[in-house]
C-alpha cells in the first residue's frame, strides 16, 4: 500500500471507527502481510537464512527501511530508521500488523509484534519484538490424535445452531472433533481454564470474552471487529477446523442484535469458505422470538444427537431412522 493511500485511511479511520483506528490498520496490515507472501509463493525459510528472505520482502512495501537484529526460536527483533506512519506523529500500526502477518506466513507459526519504541514519540527509531503466540498448525498439517467412530458427522462448510438453555452438546462436539485431529477454536464467556478440564479441550486455542485485558487470551464483548478478525485469521491458517461461540446473548447485551447477527452471518460465509464448521450454541429465552427466528434462517438445525441434516443416527450410522 502506497504510504499516501495509508495515511488516508488512516484520517477515514479516526474520523468514523470511535479511536480504534489503530486496531483496524494492524489487522489490515496482518492480512496484507499475509496474502504478500502468498502470492509470492515464497518458501518457508530457516532462521539462519529469514533476515535475507524478509528484508527482501518487506522492500516490495515501500513504507521504510528495515534491518533485523535478532532471530531465535523465541522473538524476533525489527528496526526502522523510518517509517511513513511515525512521520505524522502515529505509530506504526499497520507496519506492526504487516511484520506480524510476513513473519507468519514465512514461519507457518502464529505471530504477534510490539512497538517497543516509535520514532512519533522522539526516538531515534522504531523497534518493533515479535514473539509467536500459538502452535496452531498451517493448513493440511493437523493430524488425527484418536481412531474410531464418531457421535457427530456434520458437514463440512455448514454452521450448525444448537438450541438449548446448556452448551453442552456443543463443547462435547468441538471436543470430539479436536480429539479426532480438527484445528479447533472456541469464543467463549466461560474461562478457558474450566472449559479445558470439563470438556478436554487441551487442543483448541480459546478465546475468552472478557473485560480482562491483561489477560493474553481475552478480547473485549464490545470489539465485534477484533474477534471477527481472530476467527478468521485463524480460518485462514487452518483447513478443515470447527469454531463456537458460546456466549452470543452475552454479546448481543453488551452490543446490539443487529451487530450481532451480521457478525454471525459474515462467519458462517468464512466456514463455507474454509471448509470449516460453525456452531452457534443459544439459550432461545434469553433472546427475543423474532430474533430466534432470524438465526434460525441463518443456520443449520442441530437435533439432538443428529448428524447435521436434522435426522437421528441409526446404529449404522447412514442417517435413517431407527
Amino acid at each position: 500500500m502506497p504510504a499516501a493511500a495509508l495515511l488516508s485511511l488512516r484520517e477515514e479511520l479516526d474520523l468514523i471507527s470511535e479511536g480504534r483506528a489503530g486496531e483496524t490498520l494492524e489487522r489490515t496490515g496482518f492480512k496484507a502481510g499475509m496474502t504478500l507472501v502468498s502470492t509470492l509463493d515464497v518458501p518457508p525459510p530457516s532462521l539462519e537464512n529469514f533476515s535475507e528472505v524478509f528484508t527482501q520482502l518487506w522492500s516490495e512495501s515501500g513504507l521504510s527501511r528495515t534491518k533485523v537484529v535478532r532471530v531465535s526460536a523465541d522473538e524476533i527483533v525489527v528496526t526502522f530508521d523510518e517509517s511513513a506512519e511515525a512521520a505524522r506523529g502515529y505509530k506504526c500500526d499497520f507496519t506492526r500488523g504487516y511484520l506480524a502477518g510476513i513473519v507468519t506466513a514465512l514461519l507457518g507459526r502464529r505471530y504477534k509484534a510490539s512497538e517497543l519504541v516509535c520514532m512519533s514519540q522522539k526516538a531515534e527509531r522504531c523497534v518493533h519484538h515479535l514473539v509467536p503466540v500459538s502452535d496452531i498448525p498451517m493448513a493440511g498439517m493437523h493430524p488425527s490424535t484418536i481412531s474410531g467412530d464418531r457421535k457427530y458427522k456434520l458437514e463440512s462448510g455448514c454452521s450448525y445452531l444448537i438450541e438449548s438453555e446448556d452448551a453442552r452438546e456443543a463443547f462435547e462436539i468441538m471436543a470430539e472433533y479436536v480429539a479426532h485431529g480438527s484445528p479447533g477454536l472456541c469464543i467463549s464467556r466461560e474461562y478457558p481454564d474450566k472449559l479445558r478440564k470439563t470438556f478436554r479441550l487441551d487442543g483448541a486455542k480459546m478465546i475468552w470474552l472478557s473485560y480482562e485485558g491483561e489477560r493474553g487470551n481475552a478480547l473485549e464483548p464490545t470489539n465485534i471487529p477484533l474477534i471477527y478478525s481472530e476467527i478468521k485469521a485463524f480460518l485462514e491458517q487452518t483447513s478443515g477446523a470447527v469454531f463456537l461461540i458460546s456466549g452470543l446473548e452475552y454479546l448481543v447485551s453488551q452490543t446490539n442484535f443487529v451487530k450481532v447477527l451480521k457478525f454471525v452471518q459474515l462467519l458462517s460465509e468464512a466456514a463455507a469458505v474454509s471448509d470449516s464448521i460453525f456452531l452457534l450454541p443459544i439459550s432461545p429465552g434469553a433472546l427475543t422470538t423474532r430474533e430466534v427466528k432470524m438465526l434460525e434462517r441463518e443456520f443449520r438445525d442441530l437435533g439432538p444427537t443428529n448428524n447435521g441434516f436434522g435426522h437421528p443416527l441409526s446404529e449404522d450410522g447412514n442417517g435413517t431412522e431407527r
